[in-house]
């Protein structure tokens, strides 16, 4: 009996050069692509636009199963939102909304988060396509930078908090609180919505 893996494993493989890598890794052989290929299950996904599934124009509204496809391998399986790391409940979001005349093309979808896609939608934040990357700007215009990862490195620290015109000194995490009762009713007011009362 002959059995096969369940692991899954992305090659992006150049046409015109020949070139193969692992998605997210090195290049690898061309006997190594052409062995992966034998023995395991292929999806085709092509990059180019003549002829091309992944470009539908305005002819459907909902991304197909193939552009959710190329989407993952593009997207790297996570949501694309600075800062998110969401896997799972990722759905297809059209970077110009199809509403205002954007296209099904997999120049114009994104793998966002079920929360980021709501965030998007009802709060105007505004998605561009940069070299590489994308950026998301908040409703205001201004750019949401990449979160940044610490690395517990001191010098890392001090050169971040510079540059955000911190000053942190030996007194910055002495509180300003004499011990008296902390009067919750002001915090929970800023933080809970209000109460609209039932009508009568």
């Amino acid at each position: 009996m002959v059995e096969r893996g369940t692991t899954q494993v992305v090659v992006h493989l150049d046409v015109n050069s020949g070139a193969a890598r692992i998605a997210g890794g090195p290049e690898i052989a061309a006997s190594t692509a052409e062995r992966l290929a034998c023995d395991a299950r292929v999806q085709l996904v092509l990059d180019d636009r003549e002829g091309n599934r992944m470009y539908l124009g305005r002819s459907r509204r909902l991304a197909t199963p193939a552009q959710v496809a190329a989407l993952v391998a593009r997207d790297g399986e996570r949501c694309q939102f600075p800062g998110c790391t969401h896997t799972r409940y990722l759905q297809a979001h059209h970077v110009r909304h199809w509403l205002h005349g954007g296209t099904t093309d997999i120049d114009n979808l994104i793998l966002i988060c079920s929360f980021h896609h709501v965030t998007i939608h009802d709060h105007d934040y505004l998605i561009r396509r940069r070299p590489g990357r994308w950026e998301f700007l908040r409703p205001d215009g201004t750019p949401i930078p990449e979160p940044v990862v610490l690395s517990g490195n001191a010098e890392g620290l001090i050169e971040m908090h510079t540059w955000d015109r911190l000053r942190i000194d030996r007194t910055t995490l002495s509180p300003q609180w004499y011990g008296e009762r902390l009067d919750v009713d002001p915090i929970l007011g800023a933080l809970l919505p209000k109460r609209i009362p039932a009508a009568a």
